[in-house]
């Protein structure tokens, strides 16, 4: 009966190791895709003249800003979300930048009210905002007392290829928020 802790320790670490090599190839597949190279998005199509589009002319590619400027609504008619979301747009200087992505959190004590929500005031924004119309937006639930929505936005970069944080936003991120 000896010879039984002694063969379960050795299933163990055979398990183990089978999770380890898993884990492994895993992360030569993230190594190996991340090492493919760029594809060219800029179109390659002539300009009206035969002559190639000059660099200026064509798309540059936008990226995002990883850190989302945070907004807080509360739930109302769309006019009243549009007002508030617009000042506050306004006030951290980001109203006339595109958004690449939106997470909405609504707050109520059950998730299906909380989502609700937080949807509605996401078609709000959709409707209210032509630099919203096409970035996916996701409604979630929070806990809490009903009424407000916690809207995350990430923005795409800045013309110029600038995509550090806002200075005037604030971010959920951040501690207290």
């Amino acid at each position: 009966m000896s010879g039984r802790p002694a063969r379960a320790a050795a299933g163990r670490t055979v398990l183990l190791a089978g999770w380890l090599f898993a884990d492994l190839l895993l992360l030569l597949l993230v190594v190996a895709l991340g090492s493919l190279p760029r594809e060219q998005r800029a179109s390659a199509t002539p300009s009206p003249s035969g002559s190639s589009p000059s660099p200026s002319a064509q798309p540059a590619e936008r990226g995002l800003v990883l850190k989302p400027c945070s907004f807080t609504v509360k739930t109302g008619s769309a006019g009243s979300v549009r007002q508030q979301f617009g000042a506050q747009l306004r006030g951290a200087g980001v109203a006339d930048r595109t958004a690449g992505f939106v997470l909405s959190f609504g707050t109520a004590p059950d998730p299906g009210p909380g989502q609700d929500a937080a949807n509605k005031v996401n078609s709000q924004i959709t409707d209210g905002f032509s630099r919203f119309r096409h970035a996916p937006k996701r409604g979630y639930w929070k806990g809490g007392p009903s009424g407000k929505v916690r809207i995350d936005v990430f923005f795409l970069a800045a013309p110029d290829g600038d995509t550090s944080f806002p200075k005037r936003c604030h971010s959920s991120d951040d501690a207290g928020g």
